[in-house]
């Protein structure tokens, strides 16, 4: 299995801790959360990774080779950051994830190794979203909509509070041939212009309506975190020392 860290934002939402900073290197407890991350997945046995740049691209190149000179790491720059969404800056990442299984996660999400492993040791179910069912859900979350197998039928902003399952928390697994037909899906939603500035979940919703078997896994037991508030970051420091401790 490889991963892929998208790490190519500006977050606006956090400035201005984040006008010269990106968000995956600020400080979180003992480390950034970069860091975190890459050590959290590399202890699970992954060997293999790419890092999606774009703002400040150069400073988190900078901290991964200087905290990981021996990481097996492929550094991918999308140049076009400003313009586009995640979908396109996945989407960059295809020629490394060739024909392997992949582990897809944001940058801006912490989290500890009990779920990762929830997230790679389940072979019953190749296709993985790590979703949050407990607690209130909002207009904000990326929303998921299961049937009755667990099988997510509908991802994205748009799916009805009333139909919500749970949260997509921006982790993902998902087998080789899988992983294929979503960059073929991106390849194609992008060429026609749409995809650019899509989130890729409407890859995963097309994946899904085409077969493709994705599930819902229930990660709501387990701290996590996707940063995007000054408030998230002071919740991320409790949370971390929780990790660090437990």
């Amino acid at each position: 299995m490889k991963c892929v860290i998208l790490a190519a934002g500006v977050s606006r939402r956090l400035r201005p801790l984040t006008n010269k900073t990106p968000k995956c290197l600020l400080q979180i407890g003992r480390m950034t959360l970069l860091e975190r991350t890459i050590r959290t997945i590399r202890d699970a046995g992954i060997r293999e990774f790419a890092i999606v740049t774009g703002f400040e691209g150069a400073k988190v190149r900078s901290l991964v080779r200087r905290r990981f000179p021996r990481l097996n790491v492929t550094f991918v720059h999308n140049p076009r950051f400003r313009a586009t969404n995640n979908a396109y800056s996945l989407l960059l990442a295809r020629e490394f994830v060739g024909d392997a299984p992949l582990l897809l996660t944001d940058s801006d999400i912490l989290f500890g190794r009990d779920l990762l492993n929830e997230m790679i040791d389940n072979p019953r179910k190749p296709n993985r979203i790590a979703v949050r069912v407990t607690g209130m859900h909002d207009e904000e979350e990326i929303r998921v909509k299961i049937n009755r197998w667990d099988h997510i039928v509908e991802i994205g902003k748009h799916v009805p509070l009333r139909y919500t399952y749970g949260e997509s928390i921006g982790i993902e697994a998902f087998s080789a041939p899988a992983a294929r037909r979503i960059f073929e899906i991106l390849e194609q939603r992008v060429s026609q212009g749409a995809g650019k500035t899509e989130f890729y979940e409407a890859a995963f919703q097309q994946a899904a309506q085409e077969g493709v078997k994705i599930w819902a896994i229930d990660v709501s037991r387990f701290p996590a975190l996707e940063i995007d508030t000054k408030e998230d970051l002071e919740r991320a420091q409790s949370i971390a020392s929780a990790l660090d401790h437990g």
